[in-house]
């Protein structure tokens, strides 16, 4: 909701921030691998449904953010030990390249559905902000987990000392 809200403001711009990845990406910090799998395939199924649901056409078919959301939430636990030690400064930048990525990747499996690989004006402009623009609103992410993980007494670090080192 929060996605097309944002989408509407900042399409005029020819930006778009992928505020549902961005979620997703800060969160696969947090689970396990096979949660995070679970996870990919559950905001992949949510995308492509809503994807599909208001344009109509989708080239690449129903399913493809699914393995572009498992293989950059796999790069996001690379990370993960570093996370869990209160270390919130690489994922951060880490949840930006993820971006970059997933736009890349998305470009790549769009261009090869329909058989020509032209790249539009805008679209390392697009490709650069929406990273920025997922790198700054993913401490915010961070922040709310954090803030959750003490509300509900599930802690997410492995170091009591790193929550308050962490944020």
């Amino acid at each position: 909701m929060l996605d097309g809200f944002f989408s509407t403001h900042l399409s005029p711009f020819g930006v778009r921030i992928l505020l549902l990845h961005t979620i997703f990406l800060t969160c696969s910090l947090t689970v396990s691998f096979p949660m995070m799998l679970g996870l990919a395939f559950a905001v992949g199924f949510i995308w492509d449904s809503t994807q599909m649901a208001v344009t109509g056409v989708n080239d690449v078919g129903f399913g493809y953010s699914i393995f572009l959301l498992g293989l950059t939430g796999s790069l996001m636990q690379g990370v993960r030990p570093l996370f869990k030690r209160g270390r919130w400064e690489v994922p951060v930048v880490l949840v930006g390249v993820a971006t970059a990525l997933l736009i890349a990747m998305e470009w790549f499996f769009i261009s090869f559905g329909r058989a020509k690989f032209i790249v539009p004006e805008s679209f390392w402009k697009e490709l650069w902000v929406s990273a920025l623009l997922g790198m700054l609103a993913s401490p915010i992410f961070f922040y709310l987990t954090f803030k959750l993980s003490r509300l509900t007494g599930c802690p997410i670090l492995s170091i009591k000392s790193g929550l308050k080192n962490g944020f």
